[in-house]
């Protein structure tokens, strides 16, 4: 597969603050990488320094195997970025805005099959100073997306929009990624859009990176803790208050909330089932990623 980006021990610091603090990490081609931290960590800076926007201190920078800088011209074309607060001709339509980009970097593009993929045809006319966030956002994606480019470095890319729209664009990247096998790096306060979108996160906090994972292994499900769907629950949860491998038992219509001492889920159904109680479900509870990320964030 390859690596795409590789970032080693890079740092920028502005005046006294220290924006980056020596973080690492690879991103494999055709991955999808989501960047989370707090407000102030260091994610926008590391986007910057990514896209050649900001020269960092120290470390090294390289995309497709090359040194960022040094060859920057010849990576230029390969990337799309959506940064915040996209700028675009103000005065000119959603089309002449693509166009201009086109021409500017050089490229013979399908600017309706674009305007298609980023849900823009109907506003093409449009001027871009009237458009609102959400199709002001889709036309930023627009632009990142319009040369093909095998890496698309995105910050907040669905900002603005609404469910339907933002889940169009999420289907949209997945498939870039899957199909086109486009590497992409994500960064979003939602953490469930990164949840569904990403292969791998990064956790960036006060500028250090504190952690680096996959995905589908900090969401799985908690067998120490499940929901019991049953009849007959206040006498149910009365019986196994008195077991010492029940932490603790919460009674809810036509159903407990159980915490085991250990993940145990047979003991708990053999346990119900023998004591003549109906059960007809028991339901794990699912880690998810705001889960771990409040974890790190607090350790």
């Amino acid at each position: 597969m390859g690596v795409c980006i590789a970032l080693n021990q890079v740092s920028k610091r502005y005046g006294k603050t220290v924006a980056v603090n020596g973080v690492s990490f690879e991103v494999q081609s055709g991955e999808v990488m989501g960047l989370l931290g707090p407000n102030g960590a260091g994610k926008s800076t590391t986007l910057y320094m990514l896209t050649g926007l900001v020269r960092p201190d120290s470390g090294a920078i390289s995309l497709f195997g090359k040194d960022l800088h040094r060859f920057f011209v010849d990576i230029a074309g390969r990337i799309g970025v959506l940064v915040e607060r996209p700028a675009f001709f103000e005065h000119l339509s959603v089309r002449k805005n693509l166009k201009l980009h086109a021409r500017l970097a050089g490229r013979d593009v399908n600017l309706d099959r674009t305007m298609d993929l980023a849900g823009l045809l109907p506003w093409a006319g449009a001027r871009a100073g009237t458009l609102s966030l959400g199709l002001r956002q889709r036309l930023g994606l627009a632009q990142a997306m319009l040369t093909e480019p095998e890496l698309l470095i995105l910050d907040e890319p669905t900002l603005g929009l609404d469910v339907e729209a933002t889940q169009e664009i999420l289907n949209l990247l997945r498939r870039l990624a899957e199909e086109a096998k486009v590497t992409i790096l994500f960064s979003s306060h939602m953490l469930h859009e990164v949840e569904q979108l990403c292969d791998r996160v990064a956790i960036i906090n006060q500028g250090k990176l504190v952690a680096c994972e996959r995905t589908d292994a900090l969401i799985s499900y908690d067998q120490s803790r499940v929901e019991v769907l049953i009849d007959g629950e206040e006498k149910a949860a009365k019986r196994l208050g008195e077991q010492t491998w029940v932490v603790d038992v919460k009674v809810k219509p036509g159903r407990l909330v159980v915490t085991l001492r250990e993940d145990n889920v047979n003991q708990l159904a053999s346990f119900l089932v023998n004591g003549g109680f109906q059960v007809s479900g028991i339901i794990p509870r699912r880690r998810t990623l705001q889960d771990y990320f409040l974890k790190v964030m607090n350790s």
